[in-house]
This record gives C-alpha cells, structure tokens and sequence, in this order.
C-alpha cells in the first residue's frame, strides 16, 4: 500500500515538475498580418503594379465606351437620311459593339482577380516564410495572428520584427 501510494506521489510529482518544463519550452509569440501586409513594401509595388493595369484597363473601356456613344449619336442624327435596311444593319453593329465590350469588361475583369490572387500569394508566401526564419532563430515554437488571440503581451508581438525582416531583404 506504501508502495502505490509513494508511485503515485511520484508519478504526480513527475507530471508536474515536466508540466512545468513544457510550459517553459514553449514560447509563443504572434503577428498582426494586416499590419504586416500593409507595411511591407512589395506588397505597395504590388498593389501600384496592379493599380497601374486597372488604370490602363479603364481608359481602353471608356474609349470602346465612347465608341459606342459616338455611333448612337449618329445613327440619331443621320436616322431619317437612312434606309431601313441600312439603320437596322447599323443598329446590329452597335448591338454588337455593346456584347463585345461586355465580354471584354468581364474578361477584364477575371484577368485582374487572377492577378491578384497570384500577387497576393506570392506576398503571402514571402510573409509566412520570413514569419518561420523569424520564430526559429528566436525559439518560438508557436506564432499565432495577432487577430486569433485575445491577449498578448508587448514582448509576445513580432510584427515589427518580420516586418523589417521582409523589407531589408528587398532593398539589396
């Protein structure tokens, strides 16, 4: 009877003496991804990249755009002069006009999501990689989002950390 109970003390010391060491190996840390993304640089050229193609897109739509109004305008204004065969025939040109710029806006479109998505996971990816150097030359052993937890304290927060991480890399 000694003998189980003196076991049990001893496996009850033991799960908490190695209870307490596991509580001091783990540390934990976290990153405030919004912050992150938008203070890393790559992810301002990406996004002026991008702007800069959404821009370009426009101007192409609203000249087809202009197009479009410019023969409305004139079929109007010569409609009287104008057989019926040849105002109809006119008509079916701007009607077409019109499904092209439809199908052009949608392609645009889809194209411009496609982009981003593949600028957004190569950023994603950079990010995650130097939030993994970051927290193994440090010893963490669990990094969470800032968003996903509801308290930490100052010395638990690396955003600044990656984050200066990710942009001195992109300056050599």
């Amino acid at each position: 009877m000694m003998k189980r109970v003196g076991c049990i003390v001893g496996m009850l010391f033991f799960l908490l003496v190695s209870q307490g060491k596991a509580e001091d190996l783990a540390k934990v840390g976290y990153v405030d991804m919004d912050r992150v993304f938008d203070e890393y640089t790559e992810t301002q050229k990406a996004s002026q990249e991008l702007n800069k193609e959404i821009n370009a897109r426009r101007k192409e739509i609203t000249k087809l755009e202009n197009e479009i109004t410019s023969l409305r305008e004139e079929l109007n204004t010569q409609e009287a002069l104008l057989s019926k065969e040849e105002r109809l025939k006119r008509a079916q040109e701007i009607n077409q006009k019109i499904l092209d710029l439809q199908k052009y806006v949608r392609d645009v479109e889809m194209d411009l999501a496609r982009k981003e998505e593949a600028m957004t996971k190569k950023l994603i990816t950079a990010i995650l990689s130097v939030i993994k150097k970051v927290g193994e030359k440090e010893g963490y052993t669990l990094i969470l989002r800032k968003d996903s937890i509801l308290y930490g304290g100052e010395g638990m927060d690396l955003t600044d950390e990656v984050v200066k991480v990710l942009n001195k890399g992109k300056r050599r």
